[in-house]
């Protein structure tokens, strides 16, 4: 007992030591403070049930630390690269890293990762080696100490996360003061525990979020339906067909040209020739920085600014939107539309094709559907996108179409060799600002350019009307870049393109209203609100 007790209380200072280097750090944390027991409780009961398994207390001391510091490593590696500490969400995407290595593994690194691995395998197995059992256990009645706890601590955790003591539970996590506000609960109440509040809250109701408005908040979080703001003048293309719209969220996309002057000019040039004719043009505030395309996707889609999905916020494909949520597609579906997604990648990938249902799409067309299509750089291009939507623009219906295309070839890493089987292009740099991640991403922009000439010049040649969105869903995660060109905006651009022109308006918005204004180009925005008041988030 004196040998569990050593290592148990060795475990516990030594868990509160590390959880002080966890970031953020908002201010000054003593390892003794009042949220201490709270912080140390994770590592009490994941101790004591490795020591009740295997009867060795100094091998559950190490595989307990061993794991603490690989969540508090990944915290800081994530909040290094994204400004955001980790949440609940982010271990759904360990299945997501198993499946699509290359989307994660290259931001660690392969060689670190296996000489973790190596490192933990060695310590663990070194402490089973050296250090006998405490107890011999020879016969099955010597395991009913250990099925009892087992069987206990089960029961518990199915009573906590599904049973009778949900709601109890919940309640009392309340009573510690999470915000939703993963910065500060992190630095309030521990980054373990706050993993653990984020994991039980997300999908209850939420309580009103200060500073929202009433429209943004209630029905947003918890329920299935939301209500429908969509403008009324839609309702009137009910006798008649409505413009074809294609919306594409393009990946990292932003105006580079904004970075600094070593960036070519013309590199968006029909970017810029459709701006000057566009409804609507301007920067874009988005719910993401680097990475979580799925809530940008989400605000766009749905209307609802991130704040007003509580818990939920962090990836509302999670919980949220396994069950029907009201979006654009919804609306427009109901008046007549063809609803279609393009995505060329993997359609289980953030289950969208669980996911793309209920946000209101009749049809998701991956990456089986693109064929032999051809790719730049590791992803299927984005001229092939802009293809396929050619493609579905083109097939006989008498219905109109409303297309949304979330691209992939502009995906991060961009490493050394991601284009070595490509032509140069002559007019960008190969390390412009020192950085070749940046000369092989504006590459890739110009390509995005050409998307939009190719679906605008589609649109326009069509005896329908059309509409044509574009806009980035978070900054490229080029750290350092940004960092020698002094670049600190997060905000990502946009257009909104009409066939035939339009007088333009410069706004800045954000991802929650961008398709508001989509409405309003594609229905009669004289007889909406004014587009400066759509112009105003709800965040």
């Amino acid at each position: 007992m004196i040998t569990i007790a050593a290592a148990l209380a060795l475990t516990i200072l030594l868990i509160l030591s590390m959880e002080n280097l966890a970031l953020p750090r908002l201010r000054r944390r003593s390892i003794f403070r009042r949220m201490s027991l709270l912080s140390a409780m994770p590592a009490v009961v994941f101790f004591t049930t490795l020591t009740m398994i295997s009867y060795r207390p100094c091998f559950s001391a190490v595989a307990t630390l061993i794991v603490f510091a690989g969540i508090i490593v990944a915290n800081n590696a994530k909040f290094a690269i994204l400004g955001e500490p980790l949440v609940f969400s982010d271990f759904r995407l360990l299945r997501e890293a198993i499946n699509h290595p290359a989307l994660y593994v290259r931001y660690i690194g392969l060689w670190k990762i296996v000489a973790v691995c190596l490192a933990a395998t060695l310590a663990i197995a070194s402490a089973v080696v050296l250090e006998p059992p405490l107890a011999e256990r020879e016969h099955i009645d010597d395991f009913i100490p250990t099925i009892v706890y087992l069987a206990t601590v089960l029961g518990m955790i199915y009573a906590i996360v599904r049973g009778p003591l949900r709601g109890t539970f919940v309640t009392l996590l309340r009573t510690f003061g999470p915000t939703a506000n993963v910065t500060e609960d992190v630095d309030k109440l521990s980054l373990v525990v706050c993993l653990i509040f984020y994991f039980f809250l997300a999908g209850e109701s939420d309580r009103p979020q200060p500073g929202l408005p009433r429209m943004a908040q209630g029905k947003a979080a918890g329920k299935t339906r939301i209500a429908n703001p969509a403008p009324a003048a839609a309702k009137r293309f009910l006798a008649q067909r409505g413009p074809d719209i294609v919306a594409v969220q393009s990946e990292s996309f932003f105006d580079a040209r904004k970075l600094h002057r070593v960036v070519p000019r013309d590199l968006l040039s029909h970017y810029d020739r459709r701006a000057r004719e566009a409804c609507y043009s301007g920067r874009l505030s988005v719910p993401a920085r680097g990475a979580y395309t799925m809530r940008t996707e989400f605000a766009f889609l749905s209307g609802l600014p991130n704040a007003a999905l509580g818990y939920n916020r962090f990836n509302p494909y999670l919980q949220l939107c396994k069950q029907p949520v009201w979006t654009i597609a919804h609306l427009l579906r109901s008046q007549g539309y063809r609803t279609v997604c393009i995505h060329p990648f993997h359609a289980s990938f953030f289950d969208r094709h669980e996911v793309m249902p209920n946000l209101g799409f009749d049809t998701f067309l991956d990456i089986e559907s693109f064929g032999d299509a051809p790719s730049f750089g590791p992803y299927i291009s984005d001229m092939a996108v802009a293809e396929r939507i050619c493609r579905v623009l083109g097939e006989a219906s008498d219905r109109p179409t409303f297309i949304f295309a979330i691209t992939m070839e502009n995906h991060g890493r961009w490493e050394p060799g991601r284009l070595d089987n490509q032509a140069p292009d002559p007019d960008i740099e190969k390390e412009p600002l020192g950085c070749p991640s940046l000369g092989l991403y504006l590459r890739h922009l110009r390509n995005t350019d050409q998307l939009v000439a190719r679906v605008t010049t589609k649109l326009a040649s069509r005896r329908s009307d059309g509409v044509f969105c574009l806009y980035g869903d978070h900054l490229p995660s080029l750290p350092n870049a940004f960092r020698t060109a002094h670049f600190e905006d997060p905000r990502t651009d946009y257009l909104v393109w009409r066939k035939g022109g339009a007088t333009p308006r410069l706004l800045d918005t954000s991802a929650d209203v961008l398709g508001q204004l989509m409405l309003h180009a594609a229905f009669s925005p004289q007889a909406l609100e004014s587009p400066q008041r759509a112009a105003v988030s709800a965040e």
